[in-house]
C-alpha cells in the first residue's frame, strides 16, 4: 500500500495532544483517533498517512487492516486488538 493515503484524524491527534488509540476502516476510509470524547463542534482533519507513520511507527502493524475492521489499544506502545466493525 502506498503511504500517500488520506487519513481522517480527530482534533486531539491532529494537535498531537493525545496518541492514536483507535484505528478504523469504516466504509474503507482510514480514521485514526484518540478514542476520547470531543466537543460537539469538533471537525475531523485530514492528514497524510506518511506523517502519522513518522509520528507513531507502531501504526505500521495495521497497514494490512482490511476495510470494515478496526483496531484499538490501551495506550501508546501497547498491543493492538483487531475486530470487525459491528
Amino acid at each position: 500500500m502506498s503511504k500517500e493515503v488520506a487519513v481522517f484524524v480527530c482534533s486531539h491527534v491532529f494537535e498531537g495532544a493525545r496518541p492514536i488509540l483507535l484505528v478504523s476502516r469504516a466504509d474503507g476510509d482510514w480514521q485514526m483517533l484518540c478514542g476520547g470524547a470531543h466537543e460537539e463542534t469538533a471537525v475531523p482533519q485530514v492528514v497524510g498517512l506518511n506523517h502519522l507513520l513518522d509520528r507513531d511507527p507502531d501504526l505500521r502493524a495495521l497497514l494490512d487492516l482490511p476495510p470494515e475492521w478496526e483496531a484499538e489499544r490501551a495506550g501508546g506502545g501497547t498491543r493492538w486488538e483487531r475486530r470487525p466493525i459491528e
